[in-house]
């Protein structure tokens, strides 16, 4: 895959390089107040044709990035400005059209063709002095057009935030387009979904590293269920070490030393944790089932499901071991734990009269609670990288389908439509932010 080009002052800048700019668009925000966004356009450059498409691509995907970064609230003012903005408008106008608009920012995007590769401009002003006060020239294969929108916008959130929102993220999950159960990879707008595994049997439990790069999952393709990792840029898999008995629900430590996973000994499911040299060390002794291991951002406390009350239910203990609290108690069953980024929260999948929902508890116990509603089942809940949103498989519109939605259960957008069964996501930033 061709490489996107970030040019700025006829520079090529790294991914590091890029992170460490600056955009000085005022004082920053750090309340839940959005913070209002005006376009001035977005629009082909001059003199060339067959640009109508991808302008409405880039128009898309640009407000569609601004809704679900939460920090912004975005609005077409159909000015639809052809130049470059500062061109053609002094300061004072166009700090008049962020003042009458109640804007804070104002962005201009234009898309063009140079020598065969497609060219993104973004320019960004600001609305209370008018000036521009940073442009970002992207510039790649035609396939790469909304990741330049996806990188554009996450700098302006990292501008606010100090993150970079969710533009930079994928998400693995399990579908069964092919007729079995197989490991897929999309964007978080569930734009460009790609099979990873051909295992042709039956492969589970995605878990993708904390930069996005590589891909834990159980399969079943030799006969006995086995760990595996796929690298995403090289497509290579490989069979991980074998610690005997059957293995499920791997998960990444957070700092990437190693990993977690339940394994089938004693006659019961434990949770060990593998070291990158694959050491494996068990950190449960129960007669009980322990599943479904979560390491907290810091890397110091894992979540797990276990019936060792009776019914299965939340626990968490810390990382290396030993004594562990009960996290949920409401209902007869809780399961499939996910940790929030800021660590302060739980999110799981909950029994409420005959279905299944998403649920969100105090990461140190207390009664916890369903957010989302409705005759079906939602489950396997995970927290986007910037902790804003959660995306979890459902039935509600017949077959099951990833969705996504904000951490309070309003906003649900379905990403998956390939007319299988998808489930079991699992979320990361791409670029190890």
């Amino acid at each position: 895959m061709q490489r996107i080009l970030w040019l700025a002052a006829a520079l090529s800048l790294s991914a590091g390089a890029a992170r460490a700019a600056v955009w000085d668009l005022g004082v920053s925000r750090t309340g839940a107040a959005k913070v209002p966004v005006g376009i001035l356009g977005v629009v082909g450059a001059e003199h060339q044709n067959g640009l109508d498409e991808p302008v409405a691509e880039v128009r898309r995907v640009l407000m569609a990035d601004l809704r679900r970064s939460g920090v912004f609230r975005a609005r077409d003012l159909e000015l639809h400005v052809a130049q470059e903005p500062d061109k053609i408008l002094s300061a004072t106008r166009i700090r008049d059209i962020g003042v009458r608009e109640t804007v804070d920012v104002l962005l201009w995007v234009q898309i063009g063709q140079e020598r065969g590769r497609t060219v993104l401009t973004g320019h960004v002003y600001d609305g209370s002095r008018g000036n521009r006060v940073e442009g970002r020239r992207y510039v790649g294969g035609t396939d790469q057009l909304r990741r330049m929108v996806h990188r554009f916008v996450g700098e302006l959130i990292h501008r606010y935030t100090g993150e970079y929102g969710i533009t930079h993220s994928r998400i693995a999950f399990v579908s069964d387009i092919t007729g079995r159960k197989e490991i897929h990879v999309m964007d978080h707008d569930g734009y460009g979904p790609r099979r990873i595994t051909a295992d042709r049997n039956i492969s589970l439990m995605p878990s993708l590293s904390p930069e996005g790069s590589r891909v834990l999952y159980v399969s079943q393709k030799n006969g006995a269920w086995r760990l595996y990792e796929v690298d995403l840029a090289s497509g290579r898999r490989s069979a991980l070490p074998d610690i005997g008995g059957t293995v499920v629900s791997p998960s990444w430590h957070p700092k990437g030393d190693g990993y977690a996973l339940a394994v089938n000994v004693d006659g019961n499911q434990e949770i060990f944790h593998v070291r990158k040299d694959g050491r494996a060390e068990r950190l449960t002794r129960n007669p009980a089932d322990d599943v479904s291991p979560v390491y907290s951002p810091d890397g110091k406390r894992i979540a797990f499901t276990s019936n060792r009350g009776g019914s299965p239910q939340i626990y968490a203990m810390d990382a290396r071991g030993g004594r562990a609290k009960r996290i949920s108690f409401g209902g007869s069953y809780n399961s499939e734990p996910s940790w929030s980024p800021t660590g302060l929260f739980i999110a799981f999948t909950c029994q409420q009269g005959r279905n299944f929902k998403v649920c969100l508890a105090d990461a140190d116990g207390g009664r916890a609670q369903p957010i989302t509603t409705g005759p079906w089942d939602d489950e396997s809940p995970v927290f986007s990288p910037d902790g804003r949103h959660i995306a979890f498989a459902s039935n509600r519109g017949g077959r099951k389908d990833i969705y996504m939605m904000d951490t309070d259960g309003r906003n649900v957008e379905r990403l998956t439509y390939n007319g299988a069964n998808n489930m079991a996501p699992s979320w990361a930033d791409t670029e190890g932010h």
